[in-house]
């Protein structure tokens, strides 16, 4: 089978049969106003090889936001990959994504390693998986962009295609340094900081009044939320991780109820049906 850029590619995560068909009409009347958005870590990567376009396509439709992690080929194009290697998630060996061109890059095969009916799935570039966000998003949505690896070239590239792509709204960059985060900024101020905040560091870095996002690494108490947001902040938690200790519904209804407006997970059609569970009039 071989998976269509952006075209056909939710058609296909369907054919599957790995049991998303009969999540589809539980999760999909889920989408109650008042929850926080769920933030799926590199796409459904529990469901599709991950920072691929079939992982990314259904989290749209579901009304899910998503985590990406974007890296700089050789000759300069943006592309969606985590690791610096391509041994994990592509057939592409020990190599860096670093010293491979794009032209390399698009023979690689990203999806057989996860299953051998993704096989010919392709790295996406991130101009791809931005063009797919604008056109199948469902009204407003957290994008996360994980910035591993750009050049100078690389940051001016990504604030055109945020602009280009009206999605300087939707998504925040984190991970990047504080200079990097200040040169993005400076090519346009529309562009959204966003870091991992721990409780003891939380009054540091609203003092230092550089963050939009705080990506809350903590349970916060719904006046810690409540205080932030009063601050203009927009307050997400990340409980991004595979194991049981982040497949934890204790812990997803304290983060509902603590009002914060999003959570990174690798769990989020399993956290989405905990949610319904408890609300089953809604």
């Amino acid at each position: 089978m071989k998976t269509e850029s952006g075209k056909g590619v939710a058609l296909n995560y369907l054919k599957m049969g790995i049991g998303l068909l009969c999540t589809w009409s539980i999760v999909s009347e889920a989408l109650f106003a008042g929850d926080p958005i769920l933030i799926a870590h590199r796409g459904l990567l529990r469901h599709a090889p991950e920072n691929t376009l079939p992982a990314f396509s259904t989290c749209l439709d579901l009304g899910l936001g998503i985590e990406l992690d974007i890296r700089t080929t050789k000759d300069g194009e943006l592309v969606i990959i985590h690791d610096d290697s391509l041994q994990r998630t592509t057939d592409g060996g020990n190599r860096s994504i670093r010293d491979i061109t794009w032209s390399e890059a698009q023979q690689l095969d990203a999806g057989k390693w996860f299953d051998p009916a993704f096989a010919e799935t392709r790295i996406p570039t991130l101009e791809e998986t931005l063009k797919l966000i604008r056109d199948r998003k469902r009204g407003e949505t957290v994008i996360a962009l994980n910035i591993k690896q750009l050049n100078p070239d690389g940051e001016r590239k990504l604030i055109q295609l945020l602009e280009q792509y009206d999605l300087f709204g939707d998504c925040f960059g984190f991970d990047q340094s504080a200079d990097m985060s200040q040169r993005l900024k400076k090519l346009n101020p529309k562009f959204r900081v966003g870091q991992n905040v721990s409780r003891k560091n939380l009054e540091t870095r609203l003092s230092e009044g550089k963050l939009g996002v705080f990506l809350l690494t903590f349970v916060p108490e719904k006046s810690e939320v409540e205080s932030l947001k009063q601050q203009g902040k927009q307050v997400l938690f990340n409980f991004g991780g595979a194991g049981e200790a982040r497949r934890n519904p204790k812990v997803w209804n304290q983060i509902r109820a603590a009002g914060v407006e999003g959570m990174l997970t690798d769990y989020p059609l399993e956290c989405r049906r905990i949610w319904k569970e408890a609300d089953p009039g809604s």
